[in-house]
């Protein structure tokens, strides 16, 4: 069950400025550069990310934090805290302490942050594409993540030619592991396979890409989306075939790969009637 947005984003203030107090703001002031520095508006701020600004929180969720501030204040944080997770995007990500509900805090300095968003990655719009700034004294974090928020047709174009490509390759890739009798192989691909064609989902109805937690129901909302859905949910049904590997080593007799390329040849006309796709990008078979 969601949480009241008012409710999470009154709790998610309460914590970021204790926070503020308790590690942030005692950083900044820990030398007479860092003070000067925060005075001449480098400060801190703090917005709500992860699940609770994307819309996909529960009950049993965690909060996540994005802090931004003072390079050098950053530096010396991070140096104090322990690193949490691996994570891909900008910054780093440590653990929120156990009173907040030990979810992650995301660190970035304030050049980090306009790095991200002069060159958005997939990553970073991922971690601050949704997020809601929660203390912002004058605005200026609302203002650093205004780029990533609304993200033009070409950045959206780059990532369809590139998950495209990928997706190609893997849907290769499988063919190779049934001739090979390779199952393992062949469900690694297909895991890798399944996240490009889902953000490519996102991707054809112009929207962002979100956490891999919350990718298979995001895409299903997508016009694309709820045009695959069967044949996707048939192919999720049938994946205990991959220990027999669909019936066959064949491709072209291969139960699940025919599902696979069906799906795949959706996709590729879907996303040329969209404009994002060329002619020029077959849906050959390529040598893994």
């Amino acid at each position: 069950m969601a949480i009241a947005r008012a409710e999470l984003v009154r709790r998610a203030r309460d914590v970021a400025q204790r926070i503020l107090g308790e590690w942030l703001e005692p950083q900044a002031g820990a030398s007479p550069a860092a003070t000067a520095q925060a005075a001449a508006g480098a400060a801190w701020a703090v917005a709500l990310a992860g699940s609770g600004a994307t819309g996909y929180r529960d009950r049993v969720s965690r909060l996540d934090l994005v802090a931004v501030g003072p390079g050098s204040a950053v530096a010396r944080l991070r140096h104090r805290l322990p690193p949490h997770g691996d994570p891909t995007g900008p910054g780093s990500f440590h653990r929120l302490p156990g009173w907040a509900g030990g979810g992650h805090l995301a660190l970035l300095s304030w050049d980090e942050l306009a790095e991200a968003a002069a060159r958005p990655s997939e990553a970073a719009v991922v971690l601050l594409g949704a997020a809601e700034p929660v203390l912002d004294p004058g605005g200026r974090l609302a203002a650093a993540l205004a780029p990533l928020r609304q993200l033009p047709p070409a950045w959206y174009r780059q990532q369809v030619r590139r998950r495209y490509r990928a997706l190609r390759r893997r849907t290769a890739s499988m063919a190779w592991n049934l001739r090979r009798g390779q199952a393992f192989a062949f469900l690694a691909g297909f895991v890798q396979w399944l996240e490009h064609f889902l953000l490519l989902c996102r991707y054809a109805d112009g929207q962002p890409p979100v956490d891999r937690k919350w990718l298979l129901q995001a895409a299903m909302r997508t016009s694309l989306g709820r045009q695959c859905r069967a044949d996707l949910y048939a192919l999720f049904s049938s994946l205990g075939q991959v220990a027999t590997l669909g019936g066959s080593y064949d491709p072209k007799e291969n139960r699940l790969y025919g599902t696979i390329a069906r799906l795949h040849g959706q996709l590729a006309d879907a996303l040329r009637q969209r404009g994002l796709l060329e002619e020029r990008e077959e849906t050959r078979e390529e040598t893994p």
